[in-house]
Order: C-alpha cells, then sequence, then structure tokens
C-alpha cells in the first residue's frame, strides 16, 4: 500500500517504522518543523535536549525493545533517582518505606489507609471499574478525607487544575502502577533512565531509518485537507491528501490508506464529508478525546544545581506549578547538558486556557515568580544561563469519569482509506512514550492481516 501518516510525533513515526517494515510505502505529514511532537528537541545554545521532560522506566519494554531496532539500545544509561514532596515550607525525601514511614504531614493510621490503598491499587484493582468513579471519591474512601485533602488533592489540583474534581480514578491506578513498577528491591529505590543524546538522537535516528527505507518525511507541511476518492469501475477507495508546502505553495498526493494521528477533533476540520461519520464514531468509541490537558513548561539552565530530586511533587495549592522536575539529576551534566542543571517548571492547563497563549515574559513570572521562588525564596535569576517557555495545547485526551471505551479493552478497527489512530485509545494509561509505542505494536499485531494485504 501507499500511505500517509498525518503527524511526525513519536506514534506517526513509530508507526510509519512499522508500516516501512511491513514493505509499504509511506510518507509523514508534520506541520512543525521538526519531528517528534512532544518529544521533539530544542537547542538551547551550548547543548540540545528535550523540550519536554521524558524518561524510560526498566519496564518501558515496547520503547527500550525500539530502540534495539534502531541501534541505540546501547546508549540506554540508568540511573538510581530521587523523588520530594514539598509542602508546609519545607522538603520531604520520598524514596522508599523509611521516607514515607517518616513523613509527618500524615498519622500513623494515614499512612496505614495509604499504604493499603497503593497495594489495592496495584495488586487488585480492576482499572476499568475505576473509569467510573472519580479519584476525589474514590481517594477518599480508601484513603480517608484527610489524607485526600493534605496529600492527594494538591497532587490533583497540580496536575488537571478545574478538573481535578472530574478525572476518572484509573489515572491514580495508572500511575501508582507506573511508579512502583519504577521501584526495585527492597529498599524501593527508584530506577529511571534515557537514551544518551536524548530524543534528538533518537527521532533522528528514526528519521534516518525512515530514508533508508525509502519513505518520505515532509516537514513545514500542515495537511489541510482529506478527501475520499471513489474507486474506479468497483475498485478500492483511495484518498488525496492536500497539504501546504514550506514554500507556500498547495501540493496534493493519492493514498491507499491514511493514518491520522493527531487528536480526533483536529481531523473534522480537514476531512470530506463522507468521512466525518468515521471521526465521530471515533470520538464516540474513544471519548477521552473529548477533553485534553496542555502544558506550558519553563526551561531553566542553570549555572549550579538546585535540589537533590529528579522530581519534586508540589503539595501546596497556592505554587502555580505542577512539579519540578530536575533533569541533570538523571542526566549526565557533563556529557548531555555542558555542565548545566536543567530544570523544568511545568504548569497543566486545559487545552482552551487562555493562558497557553501568554507572552512568554508572562508565563516565566508566572513559572518562576509565583512558583518557583515560592519554593525557594532566595533563588537568584543571575543562576540563570537560559530561560524559555515551551508550550503543547494537546498533551494528554483527559480520562474523565465516564470516558472508558466504549469496548473496555477495544483498540481502533482499520477502516479503509482512512483510519483515525491517536493516543484517545489509550486505557489505563498515564501517557509516556512506551505506552505509545506499545500501542502501535499492539494496532499493527492485530491488524496484520489487512497490512499484509496488497
Amino acid at each position: 500500500m501507499k500511505c500517509a501518516v498525518v503527524g511526525g510525533g513519536l506514534l506517526g513515526l513509530t508507526f510509519a517504522y512499522r508500516l516501512t517494515g511491513l514493505g509499504h510505502a509511506v510518507e509523514v505529514f508534520e506541520s512543525a518543523p521538526e519531528l517528534g511532537g512532544l518529544t521533539c528537541a530544542h537547542d538551547y545554545g551550548p547543548f540540545t535536549w528535550d523540550r519536554f521532560y521524558h524518561c524510560i522506566l526498566p519496564q518501558d519494554q515496547a520503547l527500550i525493545g525500539l530502540l534495539g531496532e534502531i541501534g541505540l539500545g546501547a546508549e540506554l544509561r540508568w540511573r538510581t533517582t530521587g523523588t520530594g514532596y514539598w509542602a508546609g515550607g519545607r522538603f520531604f525525601d520520598m524514596n522508599g518505606n523509611a521516607d514515607f514511614l517518616r513523613f509527618p504531614l500524615l498519622s500513623f493510621i494515614d499512612k496505614g489507609r495509604l499504604g493499603a490503598t497503593i497495594v489495592y491499587a496495584t495488586r487488585f484493582a480492576d482499572p476499568f471499574q475505576l473509569y467510573g468513579v472519580t479519584a476525589e471519591e474514590w481517594l477518599t474512601k480508601t484513603c480517608g478525607r484527610r489524607t485526600y485533602e493534605v496529600f492527594w488533592r494538591p497532587l490533583l489540583k497540580a496536575k488537571f487544575g478545574t478538573f481535578h474534581d472530574q478525572v476518572a480514578a484509573v489515572f491514580i491506578w495508572a500511575t501508582l502502577t507506573r511508579l512502583f513498577g519504577a521501584r526495585a528491591g527492597a529498599g524501593a529505590k527508584e530506577q529511571l533512565g534515557y537514551a544518551s543524546g536524548g530524543y534528538a538522537r533518537i527521532l533522528g535516528t528514526l528519521a534516518r531509518k525512515l530514508g533508508e527505507r525509502g519513505a518520505t518525511i515532509h516537514l513545514r507541511a500542515p495537511v489541510t485537507g482529506i478527501e475520499r476518492i471513489p474507486g474506479a469501475n468497483g475498485g478500492a477507495d483511495t484518498c488525496d491528501v492536500v497539504w501546504t508546502h514550506p514554500e507556500g505553495g498547495p501540493g496534493r498526493a493519492r493514498f491507499d490508506q491514511v493514518f491520522f494521528t493527531a487528536p480526533t477533533g483536529l481531523a473534522a476540520h480537514v476531512v470530506s464529508d463522507d468521512l466525518k461519520p468515521h471521526v465521530d464514531r471515533m470520538a464516540s468509541d474513544f471519548p477521552t478525546s473529548h477533553a485534553y490537558l496542555g502544558v506550558a513548561c519553563a526551561v531553566l539552565a542553570l549555572k549550579k544545581p538546585l535540589t537533590p530530586y529528579y522530581v519534586l511533587n508540589i503539595g501546596d495549592e497556592s505554587v502555580e506549578l505542577t512539579g519540578v522536575i530536575e533533569m541533570t539529576n538523571l542526566v549526565d551534566r557533563g556529557a548531555e547538558t555542558a555542565g548545566r542543571s536543567l530544570v523544568y517548571l511545568p504548569r497543566y492547563l486545559g487545552a482552551d486556557d487562555e493562558r497557553l497563549a501568554a507572552p512568554d515574559r508572562e508565563l516565566l513570572d508566572t513559572l518562576v515568580g509565583r512558583g518557583l521562588k515560592r519554593i525557594f525564596p532566595d533563588f537568584s535569576e543571575s543562576d540563570i544561563d537560559y530561560a524559555g517557555v515551551h508550550r503543547a495545547r494537546y498533551v494528554q485526551p483527559l480520562p474523565l469519569v465516564g470516558s472508558a471505551p466504549a469496548d473496555a479493552k477495544k483498540l481502533a478497527g482499520f477502516e479503509r482509506p482512512f483510519q483515525i489512530v491517536n493516543t484517545s485509545m489509550l486505557t489505563c494509561a498515564t501517557l509516556n512514550n512506551n505506552e505509545v509505542v506499545s500501542m502501535v505494536d499492539g494496532y499493527v499485531e492485530r491488524h496484520g492481516e489487512a497490512f499484509r494485504a496488497p
């Protein structure tokens, strides 16, 4: 088949890689100047690293397997990292059972109920049933009202903002399952990893491999139309893809199959009327596509380290940050970031939140001035070598109550000549790159006969 993949993020590139591996001709269309979507890299001056923060867990076998396939398995680096919690003007280590038992903001009974909730969630709970209850309701019932208000509610507000009381409890299940999967041994130390060179190297390698397989990648090529073309003399229907060239002129090409990997709602703006029933059906079958989280993320390259933690969770609702991620407590500062400490300051917002369009200076004032400086009042901007803001409007489909797929364990079908395949298909997920690669692999495996058909 001659296939078009709309979207050059990790999902689209993995899909294209799998398609070319099956012998199909592929063209990838990406509206941005670079590949990667949420995984794309950024030039910070003395070094290049990821625009947003990412890590690899030991159990991320789909992603690790893909890296091995493209020759980057030997480039994986692993490190024991630290996690912190900030509340009440104090820092608390949260690196294992001993730290948890010493945590002073919860009573012994509170800790017992919280521990029991974690065990139940990670070993016994049916995650699909947890789509039917809010995280607030479920955590209050299992942990108690005080533990919810002191420990969980600040974290949910930091992550989901105005959606904090609507998000389904399945997100807690997915988060705890992934978190505790990264901890091993009696000390429950957290092992995280990364690929040397970051996603710039991963994406560049994927693009090179696609080129070697004959694929074409179009950058700065927003797709403006997808039209069904009826087959002649009883032949199969095809699709015309219309896009804008970087020089400004229109492009048009015909494909046997189009795979649309961007958010479902965006497809409705570009498909012809006879393809809109497919878009509507996908939105109905996978209802997490109805609402998305976006992110505004300040990134600082500092002259010296800020914390001992990879992730500092924030248990204070007055701090206008989701957390503090110090990437160089995971990656090698000398080899990867030219000796700088790389710190991410994310604030998750609804995709329609007007603050995502605020000027960089305004967002920096918020994320640093009303965020970081509330935790570190003595922080000096003279320590900053680089400060910038990165935004993404469609980061994560929201698992709100009632958003389970119509068929709980369903994957999207394979309809010709147009099919949506995107992250709204993920179930019981936190949205990470391993889940994305695993979803693509599962989709291709499930529809193997169709992919092998001429």
